[in-house]
């Protein structure tokens, strides 16, 4: 039957999904001041669109939206095999969002309160946020019902979940699991006499003599680098553009100019001339990229003023100022960019305060400013002979010497090639080492006192509360498993006793939670590794707008770079604002989203701006120079072994002074297997989600007053449905069961809502005494129990409503049916004496209009099409518009901007998305009207119809018209009609029949016609 096919059309799902996002407030934008974007909510209308195609039983849908993260064995996309239950706890948090609240404890009381009334007016039909501030007034529902409802939610934390598409990432990290076995089975043993080649002390030793020569003799030393541009003769080659950097360089503090400090000799680039009016570039000939580095000073402001690394015309680096004079050092690392052909350009665009900028000393450097040699570095020759004299690998030899020159020289340090550097000066660091050492141990047993470790990841599985989501984290045990992980190339090793997002390499994404905790101390610590990408924030009172504005929340993060620690263990804090917020509950989120890793050893916290000193635990071996390092070797070896992770050798590993396959011989195609793998991971498709945070009961709020609490309330289901204190897996069962009295009425008075137009209880989000009572009860009950009986199937409920003799009958009053009689009986259609006349939602409009002119565009899923801004749609958090006609895409798919609402959507009473909306708005007023004469949209797809319907080779213009109302109004025209438009035609005999203008006119006004747009 035509029913059937509809019900198994792949609009089906489109169009009950948009009854469905006017329940859950769906909108793609947080709204406020900015309307900053909300991440990832297409996919959750996608989900929506897919279970309704799919007729997901509605038990099975409610549980997928409460506790869909938590359920054992979750639904799965058809094709794709990914979690598609979690999506379904997105709705959650589809809220309006505030950046930067004053108080962020209301602010989350604020978002629960919208969250309790999406969820209780969904899926129960009850105005249960009502209750926030006092008892219900008229349902039996109390303040203690509200708090314990909002325990669920406090107990949970939003989480940006990574989906696994084809399961490919779960495949594929399975296979670097095995890798384990085929590790094992390859290896070998080396023998004594290899393992005496790879001792780091005889290659520290060979290191030291090969600096000491060159010392000695530093003319022999290796030319690390080239001066490119120092200004001291004039800019040369340099090309000029503007007038800003005149035609020399500066030489000396101009009037007006604060002192410019830095510069290495007289002159330097500058762009300031006695004021900041000028503008133009400066740009170097071209030269080729053979070093790895290129090290500048740079000074000047920050914005419109830059040096820039440019080749094939794009921006690889840049580099600015620091909004002062003075220049400061800057490296670019352009070690993969080696061979190319480049040019530096310094570029002064702004007339702005401090809009200038100062540049000198562009060198081409084996080494980054940061890490310039101490020493001379020796060059190739005399490392070559004595690694030939002493039967060593030259390339390991300097790698030790790089080391070793690159470290600062420190007796008494925390770091042990800083340490060894300073032995090449000094043959006896024991003292001031000493002395370092039991300093150090001294102020990490105060600190011990005085602080809170909050965590260290010891053992071989999380800390009580810690969760993930991914693949990424994962513990690194200090067991009896010397490789728990087949290491990967190119990356740090993992390292035990820590979680690390990258033991099965970078492309690897997760997310790892800890438990909540109580703001007790101003600072908190994390001693780790990791790449610039990486993310930490605390999750203040489950606050998570600081990622878009961190305003009131400064250094609560550590994002945008500031994870970075250069591939060493530094300690990194989360400081500044997090001092307001001690009282607070929060909890911690390390994200590792986009090819980033970080490991974490410890967690500190303290009110102490500084962490504890952390040494290694050979370090104080050091005391007694070459020596101890040769000790450390032996005791190292003998750990391996027996399969013990060391330290040292982890050291070792890391700093590319050894290798895995040094000790494991015959492992190699194994360690090149694993980095295929790894860098093949594929990458995860994200959702915005629901997770499992820790449990934990709800302050009553005295009248609704975050200021002032009340008697705790732990997680609990309604007292009028059981009161039980249940887990959220177990309320979405209580909520979807068939013994619950409203999940099943609501859903099925929601279908004949909109089936009808009208519920058999009008008030389709308030079934308490407050809302209006059903006009048949017997029916609603017969519905609710037929609809649990079929598989709470929406589509069979849908086709017993619409094949029904109710639904079939005809608009106008039966000829059968008294007139009398039915004014005094059924005078506003209540009982359905007959179908209503209804208007066509906004969606139905729009995508109707685009069907006539065959512009409608019926592929399913994928991106929102951005709002299409007219002149009037102004302010801030404004994107750029989107096509007029939404590049044909149905209205499902349009973006949904709270700030930015597309007016032609308003104007049919599409609700505005910040609270539940079950039963939209059904006004008849003259915006309607105007809006189909005079909507740009409109118009243009009138155009577009009359164009098709000329070429479509039906000449003769009655047969014209008469195609065109067919198409329009899904009737043929009476002859009255065909006279009356055929007329019209005739009034225009300058312009004739085959004008375009004349046909977009008819077709515009078929458009603006009642039967176009109500249903009869």
């Amino acid at each position: 039957t035509v029913v059937d096919q509809l019900l198994h059309s792949p609009h089906f799902g489109e169009k009950w999904t948009r009854h469905w996002m006017d329940l859950v407030r769906y909108a793609e934008t947080y709204g406020h001041e900015f309307d900053y974007p909300l991440p990832h909510a297409t996919e959750y209308r996608d989900y929506l669109i897919r279970a309704f195609n799919a007729d997901v039983p509605y038990d099975q849908f409610i549980r997928e939206h409460i506790a869909g993260d938590l359920i054992e064995k979750p639904r799965r996309h058809p094709q794709q095999k990914y979690n598609e239950a979690i999506i379904g706890t997105g709705f959650w948090y589809l809220h309006e969002a505030t950046h930067a609240p004053t108080d962020v404890l209301t602010n989350e009381a604020d978002i629960i309160d919208n969250q309790l009334d999406v969820f209780g007016k969904a899926f129960l039909g009850l105005t249960v946020a009502c209750a926030r501030c006092h008892d219900h007034k008229f349902d039996a529902i109390s303040t203690a019902d509200y708090y314990a409802l909002s325990a669920y939610i406090q107990s949970s934390c939003r989480q940006l979940y990574p989906l696994d598409p084809g399961k490919r990432i779960e495949e594929t990290v399975g296979k670097l699991r095995s890798l384990r076995s085929d590790f094992e089975s390859n290896r070998s043993t080396p023998s004594e006499a290899d393992l005496a080649k790879l001792n780091p002390a005889v290659y520290f030793a060979a290191a030291k003599d090969v600096i000491r020569a060159t010392i000695d003799q530093p003319d022999s030393g290796q030319q690390t680098e080239e001066v490119f541009a120092d200004f001291e003769s004039g800019y040369g080659d340099w090309t000029i553009t503007g007038n800003a950097f005149g035609q020399h360089p500066q030489r000396e503090t101009l009037k007006d100019q604060q002192e410019v400090n830095g510069k290495i000799g007289e002159a330097f680039a500058g762009s300031y001339s006695g004021s900041d009016k000028l503008i133009g570039t400066l740009t170097s000939p071209a030269f080729t990229i053979k070093r790895p580095y290129i090290n500048l000073l740079v000074g000047g402001g920050k914005r419109g003023v830059t040096v820039d690394l440019v080749f094939d015309d794009k921006v690889i680096h840049t580099a600015t100022g620091n909004q002062r004079e003075d220049l400061t050092a800057k490296s670019w690392d352009v070690t993969a960019h080696a061979g190319k052909v480049a040019t530096i350009r310094l570029t002064d665009d702004s007339r702005g305060e401090l809009g200038h900028i100062n540049v000198d000393h562009i060198v081409f450097s084996d080494y980054p400013s940061d890490r310039q040699p101490a020493f001379p570095v020796p060059n190739e020759n005399a490392i070559r002979d004595a690694a030939e004299n002493l039967d060593l690998d030259a390339q390991r030899l300097r790698r030790w010497i790089d080391l070793l020159v690159q470290a600062k020289p420190n007796p008494a340090s925390d770091d042990p090639a800083e340490i060894l550097s300073a032995m090449i000066q000094n043959n006896d660091v024991a003292k001031p080492l000493s002395r370092h050492l039991e300093s150090r141990k001294q102020v990490r047993e105060g600190y011990a006192a005085d602080n809170h470790l909050f965590v260290d990841f010891r053992g071989d599985a999380l800390p009580a509360g810690w969760t993930t989501s991914g693949f990424a984290f994962q513990m690194v045990d200090n067991g009896d498993d010397v490789e728990s992980f087949v290491p990967i190339a190119n990356q740090p090793r993992p390292v035990a006793d820590t979680v690390d997002s990258a033991v099965f390499g970078r492309r690897a994404a997760g997310i790892l939670r800890s438990p909540t905790f109580e703001i007790a101390t101003k600072n908190i610590h994390f001693y780790m590794r990791s790449t610039a990408n990486a993310k930490i924030r605390v999750i203040i009172d489950n606050y998570q707008m600081t990622g878009a504005n961190a305003l009131l929340f400064r250094q609560t993060e550590l994002t945008g770079g500031a994870t970075d620690t250069k591939g060493r263990w530094v300690w990194k804090s989360l400081t500044g604002d997090l001092r307001k917020y001690v009282g607070h509950r929060a909890y911690l989120e390390i994200v590792d989203d986009s090819d980033a890793a970080i490991a974490i050893d410890q967690i500190w916290f303290s009110d102490s701006s500084s962490p504890p000193p952390v040494t290694r635990p050979w370090v104080p071996e050091l005391v007694h120079g070459p020596d101890g390092l040769h000790q450390v070797w032996k005791q190292s070896l003998a750990d391996y072994r027996q399969r013990k992770r060391n330290d040292f050798i982890d050291w070792l590993i890391d700093k590319d002074l050894l290798a895995i396959s040094d000790l494991a011989p015959g492992t190699e195609s194994v360690l090149n297997r694993a980095t295929e793998l790894a860098a093949g991971l594929p990458s995860p498709k994200y959702v915005l989600a629901m997770a499992q945070g820790t449990a934990e009961n709800a302050n009553i709020y005295v009248r609704g007053s975050a200021a002032a609490l009340g008697d705790e309330v732990p997680p609990r289901n309604l007292e009028a449905l059981g009161g039980e204190t249940l887990s959220r897996l177990e309320l979405a069962d209580r909520i979807a069961s068939r013994d619950n009295p409203l999940t099943a009425r609501v859903i099925v008075n929601r279908l004949w809502h909109h089936v009808f137009g009208r519920g058999i209880v009008p008030s389709v989000d308030d079934f308490g005494p407050q809302g209006q009572i059903p006009t048949h009860p017997e029916l609603l009950d017969h519905l609710a129990t037929d609809f649990m009986s079929n598989g709470w199937s929406i589509k069979k409920a849908l086709r017993q409503m619409v094949l029904s003799q109710t639904y079939n009958q005809a608009s106008v009053p039966s000829d059968a049916n008294d007139d009398e009689f039915i004014a005094t009986a059924d005078p506003t259609n209540a009982f359905l004496h007959r179908m209503r006349i209804r208007r066509l939602p906004a969606e139905s409009i729009r995508d109707a209009i685009l069907a006539v002119s065959k512009r409608l565009d019926p592929k399913p899923f994928g991106p929102s099409i951005p709002t299409h801004r007219n002149e009037f749609m102004t302010g801030r958090g404004a994107r750029g518009s989107g096509p007029l006609d939404g590049a044909g895409r149905r209205s499902v798919y349009l973006s949904i901007y709270r700030n930015f609402l597309n007016p032609f959507m308003l104007a049919f009473d599409m609700p505005s998305p910040f609270g539940p909306k079950g039963d939209r708005s059904n006004s008849n007023v003259p915006a309607q009207a105007l809006t189909l004469m005079n909507d740009p949209f409109v118009l243009e797809q009138s155009k577009h119809w009359a164009d098709r319907v000329m070429a479509s080779g039906v000449d003769d213009p009655r047969a014209r018209i008469a195609q065109m109302v067919r198409e329009a109004h899904t009737v043929s025209p009476s002859d009255q009609e065909l006279d009356r438009m055929v007329a019209f035609l005739q009034q225009h005999p300058d312009l004739g029949t085959n004008d375009l203008q004349v046909w977009t006119d008819i077709a515009h006004a078929l458009l603006n016609r009642k039967p176009f747009y109500f249903l009869r």
